[in-house]
């Protein structure tokens, strides 16, 4: 299923009063500060406004409290903010996908590619977007389900129950805008992977792990593996081993109406890594399967861009810090 392409016109609020919901990470202090100054401008213009923050734990040691988040919802929002970096952007991506809210991210954060929007644009851009008047670009999204042993990870729980689309009822998969990895738990050891697509089995490798990535995400962890960069509108995702020992070593570009499988072979686990979070450890024989996800992420802009100019000052940025 292929994305509609960006550039649109954002539909968000048809009536005068709108409400928003803004995911702040308050260990950044000016965030925080923007955050309040947001929450008293769309009150004075009579909107709601709902704010989440991530607890500060999140950033102490790596850890992340137990629920955070989990129980948010979404559902009655117009719109959804994220003020901090793409990582707090990406935890208000679940929540935003599910009930189908457009998202604006605010950059904070050290290269923000994922985030066009700076602070000082921020209540014009708001504005725009609960007018309708605003840019925006759908994004293809991953949809990871796992058969087999899964441990599950404490802390946040970012997986959304399944409605017999993507998986059973009851069960549980993961939505990615960038990618789904599986990698190595014990350090200095590879892990043993078998990929396949649509069931059909591939190669095998014994390596640091493997990356599924989207076409935004193809500049992340798939680019610092090897792998190529896709346009963001493009209906496909890509497969890149990382670090494979005696093995063929290129990516693979995959339609976005096929599947992509990794299954962990004997005898070391590994875990899985859903946009930069651990899911959770897999045992020896159980297999992650990722396709596209029905639907898209709406991502309200500052204005129309193209690819390449967004893409060369992120890339440019990461090396001059």
């Amino acid at each position: 299923m292929a994305p509609r392409r960006g550039g649109h016109r954002a539909e968000v609020a048809d009536e005068a009063v709108a409400s928003v919901t803004i995911l702040v990470n308050p260990a950044r202090a000016d965030a925080a500060r923007l955050a309040s100054e947001t929450v008293e401008w769309l009150e004075r213009r009579h909107h709601v406004a709902q704010l989440l923050r991530l607890a500060p734990a999140d950033r102490a040691e790596g850890k992340v409290p137990a629920g955070e988040l989990s129980g948010a919802d979404l559902s009655g929002a117009d719109l959804a903010v994220s003020l901090g970096g793409d990582g707090t952007f990406l935890r208000l991506v679940p929540l935003a996908y599910r009930a189908r809210v457009p998202v604006l991210g605010v950059n904070f954060g050290r290269l923000g590619y994922l985030l066009e929007v700076e602070p000082s644009a921020l209540f014009e851009t708001v504005e725009r977007a609960l007018s309708g008047d605003a840019s925006t670009e759908d994004r293809l999204l991953l949809a990871v389900t796992v058969r087999g042993g899964l441990t599950a990870a404490a802390g946040d729980d970012r997986s959304l129950e399944g409605d017999g689309v993507v998986c059973g009822p009851g069960e549980r998969w993961w939505v990615a805008l960038n990618e789904m990895v599986v990698e190595k738990t014990v350090p200095g050891h590879m892990v043993a992977l078998a990929t396949a697509v649509d069931s059909e089995e591939f190669l095998s490798y014994k390596a640091d792990g493997v990356v599924v990535a989207s076409p935004t995400g193809s500049t992340a962890y798939n680019l610092s593996a090897g792998g190529p960069v896709l346009a963001p509108a493009l209906p496909a995702m890509v497969m890149t081993p990382v670090a494979p020992h005696l093995a063929i070593d290129r990516s693979l570009v995959l339609r976005a109406d096929q599947e992509a499988s990794v299954r962990v072979l004997p005898p070391r686990p590994a875990v899985l890594v859903v946009d930069g979070r651990e899911a959770g450890r897999l045992s020896p024989g159980a297999e992650v399967v990722c396709r596209v996800a029905p639907g898209w992420l709406q991502v309200v802009t500052s204005s129309d861009r193209g690819f390449a100019g967004p893409l060369r000052r992120a890339l440019t940025r990461g090396a001059r810090e």
